[in-house]
């Protein structure tokens, strides 16, 4: 199939998911008693129909190969499966462990389409923890496991593409059922999980650990404990291959969109012109704000302790790197959209699930619309004598407009009462 063919069918899935998500609103009724009843069941038929079936359909049926991110994953598992060195050997852009990890399904099946597979398990899973987490404060939250099911961007970018950023909020979530297990003396097992989570996924998870130093009480401990884990992990890699292991940080140095930068470009080519193979110092500037802002929200909520509020500061850390980080892109999205979906929507508001609906929309049309225009750079007004280049930069405003708005409710959830109970 060509792009385009593809792309007017991701419309057709999109609308389709729509109209599911508007239905699965108007039920909450019987959402609540299914939670009582049969939660397996229920969550059970939406993974089937929202991810086995698709899956079965898209790559056994119809044949498609993966796309996205996942032919250069699969390279990996690959080079992984046959010992190869990280960083050394192959090509990485993750954590040492990643592509070890990914590797488990090619031992199974040795075709790209198993790592799709493991991507679509990985995210179930943690979408099922999150529910079981979530169901201890709310009688609906269930709904909210089938509702993120139905979100368009979810569907295509694990399903289609296989993203791993979901990763992300698994190793968020672990953390916080931590501190819901041990509310006092927490920080050697929070220092033992995020020391694990850096070496797993990317390096990237690192934004989030000065606002749980925050939130912590003894955060040198806490860092001793990663330190310990950390240093010798590190050293080793420094012994079998020098500095190679800092690959994962030349990702971080690429121009995307949509994020702030990319939106007030053609104001800041007014004053000074920035070479796009020289802007590490565009991401430390909004490296500054994507730590800062999540500490601020950090120290605001610190009374309330950290069980009741890392939810809130890990949505708070990873849409300020969306907003802030010139290299973000919008699949990045991925990694707090489920904790999103539980902490801070309210679906018996209607901006809020307009704003969710119009969000996902967006993260699955900008992408081609960007792409397919060459992936332009708007480093003058001029060029938006070309409707489409203007058109697509409408489209990454609104993105960041949703990024934003996220951040307001997020500050607001953090300074005020827990998440209110669906109606």
């Amino acid at each position: 199939m060509s792009i385009n063919t593809i792309f007017y069918i991701k419309l057709i899935i999109n609308t389709a998911l729509t109209l599911g998500i508007l239905w699965t609103v108007s039920q909450s009724t019987h959402f609540k008693t299914w939670q009582q009843t049969r939660e397996k069941l229920v969550f059970g038929l939406g993974f089937v129909l929202l991810r086995l079936l698709p899956w079965v359909a898209i790559f056994l049926v119809l044949n498609q190969d993966p796309r996205g991110d996942i032919p250069f994953f699969f390279y990996k598992a690959e080079a992984a499966k046959a010992g190869g060195f990280v960083y050394r050997d192959f090509w990485s852009y993750h954590a040492p462990l990643f592509a070890y990890i990914i590797s488990i399904p090619v031992w199974i099946w040795h075709n790209a389409r198993a790592i799709v597979l493991f991507m679509v398990l990985m995210e179930s899973a943690i979408l099922w923890l999150t529910y079981q987490t979530y169901k201890q404060r709310s009688e609906y939250a269930l709904q909210y496991a089938i509702l993120y099911l139905l979100l368009p961007a979810a569907f295509m970018y694990i399903l289609v593409d296989g993203q791993e950023e979901v990763w992300f909020w698994g190793a968020g979530l672990l953390l916080w059922r931590y501190t819901l297990k041990h509310k006092e003396n927490h920080e050697i097992g929070l220092g033992l999980l995020y020391a694990l989570a850096l070496l797993t996924i990317k390096v990237t998870f690192i934004f989030l650990l000065p606002a749980v130093l925050v939130m912590v009480k003894r955060p040198v401990k806490m860092l001793l404990v990663m330190a310990a884990i950390g240093l010798p992990a590190v050293g080793f890699l420094y012994w079998q291959i020098g500095d190679l292991f800092l690959m994962p940080i030349q990702h971080t140095e690429q121009l995307m969109t949509p994020n702030l930068f990319s939106v007030s470009r053609p104001f800041v080519e007014l004053f000074v012109h920035v070479n796009e193979k020289k802007s590490t110092l565009i991401n430390w500037v909004g490296l500054l704000f994507t730590v800062f802002v999540p500490v601020y929200f950090a120290m605001k909520g610190r009374k309330r302790g950290i069980s009741e509020i890392l939810p809130a500061v890990f949505i708070s850390s990873f849409a300020c790197m969306m907003i802030f980080q010139a290299s973000a892109m919008g699949a990045y999205l991925i990694a707090y959209l489920m904790a999103v979906v539980f902490e801070i929507i309210d679906i018996r508001q209607t901006r809020h699930l307009v704003i969710l609906i119009l969000l996902n929309w967006l993260t699955v049309v900008q992408p081609f619309v960007w792409v397919t225009q060459g992936q332009p750079a708007y480093t003058s007004f001029g060029m938006f004598s070309n409707l489409a280049f203007l058109f697509e930069y409408i489209l990454q405003i609104l993105n960041l407009g949703c990024f934003v708005w996220i951040l307001i409710k997020t500050y607001q959830h953090i300074d005020s009462p827990t998440k209110p109970v669906v109606a």
